[in-house]
């Protein structure tokens, strides 16, 4: 079937404009979209050593360190020595930082209907079905 040729074509086309969306949305915060993913797993696990915060997202120290750095410097978070390592850090999420947790909701929710727009909630319904079904497909080929 020709339609398997471009789907990863449609999902990475899905994927920029989401991208693109995003960064506009989060300008006024001077946040960009990598910045998320650090905050998002803050809201869950404040406190998290700096070096496990990179390797929970799978990325270089590097990478992870100018993110923090720009969030620390919006006030979005602090960093604050571990007691027990003194070469390490713990990374908390800021009362400014936390005020972003539904925001970034709001802006992930209002997209996903932008998106879904015309759909009806049958089709809503499989369409998200169907995806995560490409996803466990893929995820069981890369076990191969």
């Amino acid at each position: 079937m020709n339609n398997q040729e471009s789907i990863g074509r449609l999902a990475a086309i899905v994927y920029r404009y989401s991208q693109v969306h995003m960064n506009n949305e989060l300008k006024k915060y001077n946040i960009g979209i990598g910045q998320i993913y650090f905050l998002k797993k803050l809201f869950k696990k404040d406190g998290i050593n700096q070096e496990q915060l990179a390797e929970s997202l799978t990325l270089s120290k590097a990478t992870s360190t100018r993110a923090i750095k720009k969030l620390e410097k919006g006030g979005y978070i602090i960093r604050k020595k571990d007691n027990t390592d003194k070469r390490a850090y713990n990374v908390f999420i800021t009362k400014k930082g936390k005020k972003l947790e539904n925001i970034f909701k709001n802006i992930s929710s209002d997209w996903t209907e932008t998106l879904l727009s015309g759909f009806t909630e049958d089709e809503k319904e499989f369409f998200f079905n169907f995806l995560k079904k490409a996803i466990e497909n893929a995820s069981a080929n890369k076990e191969k």
